[in-house]
């Protein structure tokens, strides 16, 4: 028995497991009172015996004499023994066909399923699993403790189990086996001794040598010679079965048979196919995480969906970051360090999460490495990770292990060199190594089950607690579990956070958390109760439609006509139906496309000044019911509501697939979308970034109190009863000039500028003293004023092409606070010399009179400097749509210029580059990624679309489009110098305005809002890099540029920015102390600044003493301040993950229009595309980081935009001498590719690569 179990592999020990003793005699571990039986293979009963006729199986049985029955049934259990054996070796169990054995029908026992299987430790500790919680959304996860059932014998064990006696086997069972065990051979488990634990043997070489010889390709082979070896000594008579009378070849199980025989192939992975990465084929994932993934595997790359995303992360990163503050990617992390504890969760099943040990990183892969509780160690996103506690144990606890694990550079040097080394050595950390740290984590682990147990009920209903009735509310996971477990915040144990966690994430569709950002701010969404029940009534629907279509489908037609469907069901038939006609009816208008996005309309309608290019008609067709139909399938479409709920995953595919109008299209949230369109829920040309759940806008309608405090803000308008609290210590700047330079179509004017002469130095050399005026909202309102609250919540204005969301309402800003002639502002002023070296500052609210507004273009001209475009790049515009409408003259603010004011502009402009080169000196980073100007006019009074909410009542056609238009020079070198002589004048005139306020409050000990760089661990120093690299390039350039790919890698050392309530370097600057605060009409940030300033003017002004102190912030009495160190920290941990997603969705918003003019230009011609079909495509993003399954992130190198190019077949357009390399695309590359399509849902280009035209060195 011992040989025949040693040549069993691991995988085929995940179903029942039976261990015989010396004697022969099974150990079954199975649940009390539910006897495990197994089906045999019999002729199914007839179609008489299923209508509620005698069996004569049954009538013979009782008849037959007690000594024989006897007999026969210990034939008849020796034979099940057997079976039950068999079935522990199939995979999957073939009879089962789900790891377990199945049931005899009819019979009392229970499926044994992941749910009640008890869970072992590697160390041997006893761990009980949980059961299924059901929560307020219906969803089960495991959750409840129950009692030990079976376990699972490792395949490295199992050889010396013959060599134990009785009772230890049984303590090895107890103890050392684990649920759905694959561990890689060769793994030891210790065996109990008289105080629980004690090591095992060591299996030998031969025994490794031996598990390691079972190969799943001889499965079948291996499986059919243990069956023939297990037969061969039985007496036939053992294997009678009693006669079965002929099945009924039209009857249930022959139809099913016969089914099985056609479709039964389809669930079983083709070998030859590659898998999608959200597909989960592993089963179990807790016992089966991926230590060496295949190249394709989720765990080492990115999902289609989440590779885009990072992409388009990356690239907001750099196109969106502001000029002044340039960022690296990834801005919003804070880096894992070795010793943290961290949690793995899976978002494509039900599958608990498990815990783990951070150990390195490996940057090369954009990967960590991890070692499990359950003694294994694996690999994968950091950005995967959603929560951590930093610290858990020293780093001298995890160096032992590192000797034992893949190093960075084998791993990053390929994965299949690994995977093949696993077959031939033993990969694993040995288990005296490991047991420190897995016994804490099982420790761990076990505490927080404990927890569980004491608070079950009120974890169980944790929503029905925490939940508003109607309103959507936001909560921490600390003020959550010192709810739940009535328990202060800070007696609350890290276990205990940990199983509040456990159970939040647990309840399905209730709670829902940023993935981009939770394991920063541990912030969580709490849906109301009114929104929850709306989804669990549609599933509800959904559910009880699906059994209607199941009943009818065998019904005779006349049965079938007399039926009457359920309610619920009712309501989805009423929908469809309607559904079906809307879309019909829309076809005739717009034509449904493959790229998430219907075409343009048919109806072409100008802009003139008395109408707009767009015409909407409606007609409310929709009951209730349906409108909660729609309300599900946006949920799921555009807001992403749904995320990591197979269950409720499942369900709006449903739908579209019931329509039949679908049949070409995926059944994905983009084809939801679309069908969306189709109905007129949303405009054919919606943004579907402002659904965004996390977002949140005030338009977005997930938020009612959101929208009641809109309402509010807008009333406000005609009774606002502003009172300046800076009044008395205003400075008039009388007839001083103040430069507002910025952009025509500015919403607000935050800033302006003025110079005036400052006393001769003793050297003779000229002084100057530069003041920048910034707007001064805050004097006007304190922070818990209804608009700061608005301006909390949104963190800064969102400018799309389609609409801007203010952060503070417009009638407030042009009517009070936007500079203009009287307005207050306040006043940061710096003493500079002729080298732009700051020699004295100071802050001082004041009011501005004479100001004049002027647009770069303007300030140029007066300078005597145009724009100095590279001819290579030659501004391309293209237009979809109609004419654009022509700009509304405005007056012409140059006109006012007199000599003196151009004087004191060119002076500005020489003091700019003078502070220019001292931040370069410093290390300082400069760069511009020239993106394109997109707009969108619905309208000729200005450009932007018309406000709009979706439309749930019945059909809306839209005829007509908006006119889009692009202007765009195309992918010019980022790190190339400035061709606008206008940028920088501004860019380092606000950069010292902030270095001022910074440097100001440092001297009073004031925290505020400061901002600096932080390294990334692993990377080159700044320096370092610059000598050894960047530098003998730079050498070599004729133009003395740095090359863009090596710029890209250069700026990632510098680190990411981070917030701190103190001032630190801020290294990519090369500033000392940085502080925004020239924008607090558009950003929270800004305005928590100039609340705190403004204090400490009052108090200075108060006590008549200055606040300059050489003490810390702890050490001072800062009592007068709005904002406490402690308070402003807590804003922090929100703030720059709202600033980081807001970048990104105005990345997102500009990169959808864009698509949408390609779309409708390639796909449709509206519009001739001067490059015709074929562009060039710089890669950006290195394949470790960006290259997955079905492409790899690039910038259209012709319009500067995002696409995605999709791998190369046959290795076409590779040179000899790059054929050789295992990566198809490398950082740097450009390629010849052709348009495919324009991905309208996630905002991308999708090209197809026709050769590599040029490969640098990188």
């Amino acid at each position: 028995m011992a040989e025949q179990m040693q040549s069993l592999d691991e995988e085929t020990m995940a179903g029942v497991s039976l261990i015989r003793t010396q004697q022969g005699t099974p150990l079954s571990m199975r649940k009390q009172q539910t006897p495990l039986t197994i089906r045999k293979q019999q002729t199914p009963p007839p179609a008489a015996k299923l209508a509620g006729e005698s069996d004569p199986s049954l009538t013979s049985e009782r008849r037959t004499p007690l000594p024989a029955r006897v007999e026969e049934e210990a034939k008849q259990s020796q034979l099940e023994d057997i079976l039950d054996e068999l079935m522990s070796a199939s995979p999957g169990g073939q009879m089962g066909g789900n790891g377990f054995a199945a049931l005899e029908e009819g019979s009392s026992a229970q499926h044994l399923t992941h749910d009640n299987i008890a869970e072992l430790s590697p160390l041997g500790l006893l761990e009980s699993s949980h059961g299924a919680t059901r929560t307020a959304s219906g969803e089960g996860r495991p959750s409840r403790p129950q009692k030990a059932t079976i376990v699972t014998l490792d395949g490295a064990d199992s050889g010396f189990l013959d060599s134990l006696g009785k009772s230890e086997a049984q303590q090895h069972a107890a103890g050392a086996l684990r649920k759905n065990s694959r561990s890689s051979p060769g793994s030891i488990h210790p065996p109990h001794t008289s105080t629980g634990l004690a090591w095992q043997r060591v299996p030998s070489a031969s025994d490794r040598s031996q598990a390691r010889a079972y190969h799943i390709s001889h499965r079948p082979q291996l499986q059919q010679g243990t069956l023939e070896a297990k037969m061969s000594g039985l007496p036939p008579e053992l294997f009678q079965v009693p006669h079965k009378p002929p099945e009924n070849p039209n009857g249930i199980r022959a139809q099913l048979r016969r089914w099985q025989e056609v479709h039964g192939h389809e669930d079983r992975p083709n070998m030859g196919i590659e898998l999608d990465a959200d597909e989960d084929t592993s089963g179990d994932n807790i016992s089966n995480l991926t230590r060496l993934p295949d190249k394709n595997n989720s765990v080492i790359h990115n999902s289609p969906a989440e590779q885009e995303d990072d992409e388009r992360e990356a690239m907001a990163n750099f196109t969106q970051a502001p000029s002044e503050e340039p960022s690296s990617a990834e801005r919003n992390t804070r880096f894992l360090e070795v010793g943290d504890l961290v949690e793995i969760d899976y978002t494509t099943s039900e599958t608990p999460s498990t815990i783990a040990i951070f150990v390195r990183r490996i940057d090369g892969l954009a990967m960590v490495q991890m070692y499990t509780k359950q003694g294994r160690w694996i690999h994968v996103r950091e950005k995967s990770v959603q929560y951590a506690i930093p610290g858990w144990v020293t780093q001298e606890m995890v160096k032992p292990l590192l000797q034992y694990l893949p190093s960075e550079e084998l791993v990053e040097a390929g994965m299949e060199e690994l995977m093949e080394e696993a077959y031939l050595k033993d990969l694993s950390v040995p288990r005296e190594i490991a047991a420190p740290l897995v016994s804490r984590m099982v420790q761990f682990d076990a505490e927080a089950k404990d927890v569980y147990r004491k608070h079950a009920r009120m974890l169980d209903n944790a929503h029905e607690l925490l939940a508003h009735d109607t309103d959507l509310r936001y909560g921490s996971l600390v003020s959550a579990a010192t709810t739940l477990l009535r328990t202060p915040a800070e007696k609350l144990p890290m276990p205990a956070l940990f199983a509040v966690r456990q159970a939040l994430s647990n309840a399905g569709f209730a709670f829902s958390m940023d993935r981009r950002s939770h394991r920063l701010t541990g912030y969580l969404q709490i849906r109301s109760k009114e929104q929850v029940r709306m989804v669990e009534n549609v599933r509800n629907w959904l559910r009880e439609w699906q059994d209607d279509l199941a009943m009818t489908a065998t019904l005779p037609a006349e049965q079938r006509r007399r039926h009457r469907s359920r309610r619920g069901a009712g309501h989805v038939y009423e929908f469809l139906d309607k559904a079906r006609a809307i879309i019909r009816k829309s076809r005739q208008d717009r034509e449904p496309t493959v790229w998430g996005s219907v075409g343009p309309s048919k109806v072409r309608i100008p802009i003139t000044l008395e109408q707009d290019c767009v015409r909407i008609t409606q007609e409310e067709t929709f009951n209730a019911q349906d409108t909660e139909l729609v309300r599900f399938i946006e949920a799921w479409s555009l807001s992403g509501l749904f995320f990591g709920l197979p269950r409720i995953l499942a369900l709006p595919p449903l739908l579209l697939q019931a329509t039949g109008l679908y049949e070409d299209h995926d059944f994905t949230p983009q084809t939801g979308m679309l069908m969306l369109q189709e109905i007129g829920t949303i405009l054919p040309y919606e943004n579907r970034v402002r659904f965004d759940q996390h977002l949140l806008l005030p338009s977005s309608q997930h938020s009612r109190p959101l929208q009641n405090l809109m309402t509010s803000l807008l009333e406000m308008a005609k009774n606002h009863n502003f009172k300046d609290s800076m009044e008395d210590l205003r400075h008039d700047w009388g007839s001083m000039p103040v430069f507002c330079i910025d952009d025509a179509g500015a919403h607000e004017i935050d800033d302006g500028l003025s110079v005036e002469p400052a006393a001769v130095s003793t050297d003779g050399t000229k002084e100057w003293w530069v003041h920048v005026h910034i707007a001064n909202p805050t004097a006007f309102f304190e922070r818990d004023h209804p608009l700061a609250k608005m301006a909390r919540h949104m963190g800064e204005s969102i400018y799309m092409p389609e609409r801007t969301y203010m952060m503070l309402p417009r009638w407030s800003t042009q009517r009070h606070f936007s500079l203009a002639p009287g307005r207050p502002c306040l006043t940061f002023s710096a003493r500079l010399d002729d080298k732009g070296r700051t020699l004295e500052s100071k802050i001082q609210n004041g009011r501005v009179k004479r100001v004049l507004r002027l647009t770069p273009e303007e300030v140029a001209a007066a300078l005597g400097k145009a724009e100095e475009h590279d001819e290579r790049h030659p501004e391309l515009t293209l237009t979809v749509g109609g004419e654009v409408p022509p700009e509304r003259r405005k007056r012409n603010a140059a006109a006012d210029l007199t000599p003196e004011m151009v004087e004191q502009l060119k002076v500005l402009n020489w003091l700019g580059d003078r502070r220019r080169a001292i931040r370069k000196a410093a290390g300082g980073m400069f760069f511009d990624s020239h993106q394109p100007t997109v707009n969108v006019w619905q309208s000729s009074k200005m450009p932007g679309l018309a406000w709009d909410n979706p439309f749930r009542k019945g059909w809306r056609r839209v005829e007509g489009d908006p006119v889009i238009q692009m202007k765009t020079r195309g992918l010019i070198n980022w790190f190339a110098p400035a061709p606008n002589p206008v940028k920088p004048l501004v860019t380092e005139m606000m950069l010292l305005a902030c270095e001022i306020a910074a440097a100001w409050c440092k001297e009073r000990a004031i925290p505020a809002v400061f901002r600096g760089s932080v390294q990334r661990p692993g990377r080159m120093d700044p320096d370092q890099f610059f000598q050894q690299v960047l530098s003998p390039i730079v050498a070599k350039d004729p133009r003395g540029e740095i090359p863009m790919h090596i710029g890209m890698r250069y700026l990632e050392t510098f680190g990411n920015t981070a917030l701190s309530v103190s001032p630190f370097r801020h290294k990519i600057l090369g500033m000392d102390n940085y502080g925004k605060v020239t924008s607090p009409l558009r950003r929270y940030g800004d305005m928590i600044l100039h609340w705190q300033i403004e204090a400490a003017l009052r108090e200075e002004a108060r006590t008549g003493r200055s606040l300059v102190t050489n003490k810390s912030i702890d050490e001072v009495d800062r009592r007068f301040l709005p904002f406490s160190a402690n308070v402003l920290n807590t804003i922090i941990v929100g703030l720059q993950p709202r600033e980081s997603m807001i970048m990104h969705a105005k990345n997102y918003a500009d990169q959808f229009w864009m698509g949408q003019l390609l779309f409708r230009a390639h796909e449709f011609g509206e519009a001739a595309l001067p490059f015709g079909k074929t562009v060039r495509a710089y890669v950006h993003v290195s394949m470790a980081n960006g290259g997955s399954f079905w492409g790899l992130g690039c910038i259209v190198m012709e319009l500067n935009i995002a696409g995605t190019m999709l791998p190369p077949t046959g290795g076409q357009g590779l040179s000899a001498g790059n054929k050789a390399d295992n990566v198809w695309a490398k950082l740097g590359d450009v390629w010849e590719c052709e348009i495919q399509g324009i991905q309208c849902f996630r905002r991308v280009v999708v090209l197809k690569p026709l050769r590599l035209l040029e490969r640098v060195d990188v």
